[in-house]
Order: structure tokens, then C-alpha cells, then sequence
């Protein structure tokens, strides 16, 4: 049978393997599942950097554009009166 998830082989070495092997006995999960969570994690807080940077890229071109921003606050504001 055939699972749907796709599936990935990777080699680690020997000290990272005993620290996956220690985190999943204390968290009572399996050693696949420890590294799921950790790439997940860290492909979420990756992608969250992408898309900070891309937002900081926009905000630079728009005030070089000439336009003007507001505070964070102030769009609070407008929007809830």
C-alpha cells in the first residue's frame, strides 16, 4: 500500500541522531515525528522571513515612490471609526 504523504531519506549524523533520539523518548513520539515537527517549524518561521522581507522591499519602493505611509496604530484607528 502505498502511503499519500510523500516521504524523504535523509543522513544525519551520529550526535544530531541522539538528540532526535532523546527528544522523542521525552516527548513520547517517534523519531520521524520529532523531525517533521522541527523541518515544519522551521519552514514556517522561513517562510515568515520571506515574507517580512518582501514587505519591507514593498514599504522601501513605496516611500521612494513618494508616497506616504502610516503607523501601524493609525490604520487601526481609521479602521474601527
Amino acid at each position: 500500500m502505498r502511503t499519500k504523504s510523500p516521504r524523504l531519506q535523509v543522513s544525519l549524523n551520529q550526535d544530531d541522531m541522539e538528540i532526535i533520539n532523546i527528544i522523542a523518548n521525552k516527548k513520547k513520539m517517534s523519531m520521524s515525528a520529532v523531525v517533521k515537527k522541527v523541518v515544519e517549524d522551521w519552514l514556517e518561521e522561513y517562510e515568515d522571513m520571506l515574507l517580512a522581507r518582501r514587505a519591507e522591499e514593498i514599504e522601501k519602493k513605496w516611500i521612494e515612490g513618494g508616497m506616504k505611509t502610516i503607523s501601524h496604530e493609525e490604520m487601526w484607528k481609521r479602521l474601527n471609526t
